[in-house]
């Protein structure tokens, strides 16, 4: 059985699609998976994918799949003209889920869910509070009682070391690195992580790693902690 999953967005909202593939993998007996986004170098340690593609190379493919997951609200289906799907689900394919769009596009927020529950409703599935699973294990390692800090704002600072009491404890600024993989391996070396920034908390969630989340901008879907964080409401126009 071959399978597509389609996400067009964003790698931060990407990277919670981790959780929801092996489940996938278990609802369906021996199924291939065809992973299509704009980041196909995220999931490529990933062994339940089996094929990661752009969607430029997806579009162009004169493929047939059995079924089609649609996980990005905007996938512009009628550029795939030569890809053959005798079922999608997801969004646009169901009456019922064209909903889930406000949440993303409108700014509103009609249900108190997280972004796992999203995409496990998206296709069928109940989530349980099954966390994320990238495939990728750091090379570097875990440094005791060292804080790492990665934040877009740099007044930011000043409100770390003023509200969140932790002047004792060692601090360290985590230097930027395009490739995604590099972030993981310099996010690994800090025990706990301070950001702004929902892709260094997802990547740094994705590591078990203990997140102080600064939100100074309003997230529509609901952050899924795991008992393994905080999120502190922050006005920039206060700092």
């Amino acid at each position: 059985m071959k399978i597509a999953i389609v996400h067009l967005g964003n790698i931060a909202d990407l990277i919670p699609v981790s959780s929801v593939i092996k489940n996938i993998k278990k609802k369906y007996d021996g199924i291939n998976i065809t992973l299509i986004s704009e980041y196909n170098e995220l999931y490529k340690y990933n062994k339940l994918i089996d094929r990661n593609l752009l969607f430029d190379e997806f579009k162009e493919n004169n493929e047939y799949y059995d079924l089609l997951i649609n996980l990005y609200p905007y996938f512009p289906e009628y550029q795939c003209k030569d890809i053959t799907v005798k079922k999608a689900i997801g969004f646009n394919y169901d009456d019922g889920l064209k909903q889930f769009e406000d949440i993303f596009f409108d700014g509103k927020r009609k249900y108190d869910m997280n972004i796992f529950q999203l995409y496990y409703e998206l296709v069928g599935l109940t989530w349980k509070g099954e966390g994320y699973d990238i495939g990728y294990y750091p090379r570097s390692k875990t440094r005791k009682n060292r804080i790492g800090i990665s934040v877009a704002n740099a007044n930011l600072r000043n409100y770390i070391l003023e509200k969140l009491e932790l002047k004792d404890k060692k601090m360290w600024y985590i230097p930027y690195k395009k490739n995604v993989f590099k972030k993981l391996d310099e996010i690994n070396r800090c025990e706990k992580i301070i950001t702004d920034d929902l892709l260094i908390f997802h990547l740094a969630m994705n590591l078990r790693k203990y997140v102080y989340f600064l939100e100074t901008f309003p997230i529509n879907l609901k952050l899924e902690l795991f008992n393994n964080g905080e999120i502190h409401k922050v006005s920039l126009a206060n700092l």
